[in-house]
């Protein structure tokens, strides 16, 4: 947009006569901070309004104005990309708006302004959650594979431990009893037979989930800030070191490659399923890449998944096939955001599943050709609190 920017954007003149280069001109919008009147100015001609409440006119000699650039965003602006994989019913209303700029020193004006017309302000968390009834992924929350995604989750996943070491030992949900290995962050890593998690990622092994107090009582024996350094532990080799790049995290992103993953989603099976070799051929050709073995082992595939009955997904949650009882040996996918959907009236969930995930569920509705639409879209995610697990229908996300 920047670099096709219209010439007559910068024609016009200001009040002085000088080209008005509007938000590009750095010199001219530092003048007009230095010369904006200060709120009190404002005030005490608010008080010699004859009727209060009346707005100010403009004067040119005092008043100066702000250039604005108005962005029109979408769902692109979510997905860094155009796309036509989309609840529209859901996203019209919600992924759709836009986004002001203004030069400094404006953002507080601008604020108190939007504030007292009616505009209602949002912080990260009111924005991912507008992206979740939306049905879109957030970035950097849903975005595995990328250095901010591991720098966000790593931190929300530490914070989230420490929350959980802090309550007394009788409060605290036992995990290991409920079959989670992994309560704090989704581990794609070991979903995708990577050896460890990236540097950053809190170290969470069976003895800093259990629960009893006599397990308590040694590692207090030990010392207090015990389970912190094993919560806190940066990597695998303690100095913090990237991962190797051989084992990274091939993200399935776009419109064309998610159209891919959904008419192979779509195929109906013979009564031989064919080899995952073969059948995750068609995403190679279309990403441009020869037939590498190991890349589709790494490769997750964001979904969105809406609940058809009761129960709401939680975060970090598992996504496992509906014929195997939920857990983490039927895992072929992980929660990433979770929460009930007021737009839709049921639970709903943004994740992220493996490629081979999909082609065993794609592979385990060959038993019924007749069914298959269906049954290649039906998942179970577990729950992390001891409630049943909920029944979900997957769709492809770009």
């Amino acid at each position: 947009m920047l670099l096709r920017w219209p010439s007559e954007a910068s024609t016009s003149q200001r009040r002085d006569g000088a080209p008005d280069g509007g938000i590009w001109d750095r010199a001219a919008c530092a003048q007009d901070v230095a010369r904006r009147p200060a709120e009190h100015v404002l005030n005490t001609r608010r008080q010699q309004q004859l009727i209060p409440g009346t707005k100010l006119a403009p004067l040119p000699d005092a008043d100066v104005t702000v250039p604005l650039l108005l962005v029109r965003t979408g769902p692109e602006a979510l997905l860094g990309s155009r796309t036509t994989h989309t609840d529209r019913r859901c996203v019209d209303t919600l992924a759709h708006g836009w986004t002001v700029l203004a030069p400094r020193g404006w953002g507080m004006p601008l604020w108190m302004a939007f504030s007292f017309a009616g505009a209602r302000a949002q912080g990260l968390d009111e924005r991912h959650h507008v992206g979740l009834e939306a049905g879109l992924p957030v970035f950097p929350a849903n975005w595995p594979g990328t250095a901010a995604y591991d720098e966000w989750t790593g931190a929300a996943a530490a914070e989230a431990h420490q929350k959980w070491l802090r309550r007394p030992p009788g409060k605290r949900t036992n995990y290991l009893q409920l079959g989670i290995a992994s309560p704090f962050f989704p581990p794609f890593y070991r979903l995708l037979g990577i050896a460890d998690a990236p540097a950053g990622y809190p170290k969470i092994t069976a003895d800093s989930l259990e629960c009893r107090m006599r397990r308590l009582k040694k590692v207090a024996a030990k010392g207090r800030g015990a389970a912190a350094a094993d919560a806190q532990e940066p990597g695998p080799d303690g100095d913090g070191s990237a991962q190797d790049p051989s084992q990274d995290i091939w993200l399935v992103a776009g419109d064309a490659l998610a159209a891919t993953v959904e008419a192979q989603l779509a195929a109906v099976p013979g009564p031989q399923p064919m080899p995952f070799s073969e059948w995750a051929a068609p995403l190679l050709a279309a990403a441009g890449v020869g037939p590498v073995p190991a890349l589709p082992e790494r490769c997750l595939v964001r979904v969105r998944l809406v609940c058809t009955g009761r129960g709401t997904p939680a975060s970090c949650a598992p996504i496992c096939l509906p014929a195997l009882p939920a857990g983490e040996d039927s895992a072929i996918g992980y929660v990433m955001t979770g929460s009930f959907s007021l737009a839709r009236g049921c639970g709903m969930a943004v994740g992220a599943c493996s490629l081979r995930g999909l082609y065993q569920l794609w592979a385990a509705s060959a038993s019924d050709a007749t069914q298959h639409a269906a049954r290649s879209r039906r998942v179970l995610v577990q729950s992390l609190g001891g409630a049943p697990d909920a029944a979900a229908v997957l769709t492809i996300l770009p």
